[in-house]
């Protein structure tokens, strides 16, 4: 036999159980489709390139546009710098690029469309402040919101991958 507290009891639980699971499912942001996905995994690629084009032109006002104002990298050094510094370094010059391209980047998308990661190689070649040659290749990540129906890197961060003789 049954005691009624305890189906009572069991019954409250499952109420609980389905109230939580709507509740989350209400506060979840909508599935984004496929061709969402690829639309803003078309944006980031496109805007990664703008970022590489923007080093090999020496041209400070695309990152400007494309870098949150709370952006904010790590380079492969451990050196990190903010969305004002790295526009600057780049403005005053030093480096003359020749390459400067990335590559294989996957993005994958969050948020209900309102987050990518990317996930790419990067290539840069030219000459130093120096003048002399330079070739380096890194791994990176970068963290992209939607922001007033455009797409900002917020944060970033490479990784050396060896150039190869």
């Amino acid at each position: 036999m049954v005691h009624v507290p305890h189906i009572m009891r069991c019954v409250a639980l499952l109420v609980m159980v389905i109230a939580c699971g709507a509740a989350a499912r209400a506060q979840s942001p909508a599935a984004v489709t496929p061709a969402q996905e690829a639309a803003v995994e078309a944006g980031i690629k496109d805007l990664s390139a703008q970022w590489s084009i923007a080093y090999l032109k020496n041209d400070p006002t695309i990152l400007e546009r494309i870098w949150a104002p709370e952006f904010v990298y790590v380079e492969p050094s451990g050196h990190r710098f903010t969305k004002a510094e790295g526009i600057a370094a780049l403005a005053k010059g030093g480096e003359q690029h020749t390459v400067s391209e990335a590559s294989s980047i996957d993005v994958r998308v969050y948020g209900g469309g309102t987050v990518a990661v990317d996930i790419g190689d990067y290539r840069e070649a030219g000459r130093g402040k120096d003048g002399k040659p330079f070739e380096r290749k890194s791994r990176f990540t970068n963290v992209w919101v939607l922001k007033n129906n455009a797409w900002q890197c917020v944060s970033g961060h490479a990784s050396v991958i060896p150039v190869q003789p």
